[in-house]
């Protein structure tokens, strides 16, 4: 289960427009959050657009679904994305329980 701190960062994060360093079980990764919502099971899910991992990770310049549940740290960096990366759908299928926060 998330934090309920972990959460409110990344719901907060998603609303502004800010890139977030997630720790998760493979290291510290920088992404741009765009939609925050649950799947039909009910998993919160964020749909990021991953700018730097660790080494071996997803490799930046690609989206990327992160199950909150595995968010080990969430910090809002305070470095505005400006614009939504080219693919984005506010309207993500794969959150078919419902979007929480879209950017």
């Amino acid at each position: 289960m998330v934090g309920a701190m972990t959460f409110y960062t990344i719901k907060e994060a998603v609303h502004r427009g800010d890139r977030l360093k997630l720790r998760l079980a493979d290291g510290e990764h920088i992404v741009e959050p765009h939609v925050l919502g649950r799947d039909r099971r009910g998993r919160t899910l964020l749909r990021a657009y991953h700018v730097r991992g660790p080494r071996g990770a997803t490799p930046g310049g690609a989206w990327k679904v992160i199950d909150v549940g595995t968010v080990l740290h969430a910090v809002e960096l305070g470095q505005p994305f400006g614009n939504p990366r080219p693919g984005h759908n506010p309207n993500d299928p794969l959150m078919s329980g419902g979007i929480i926060e879209s950017y």
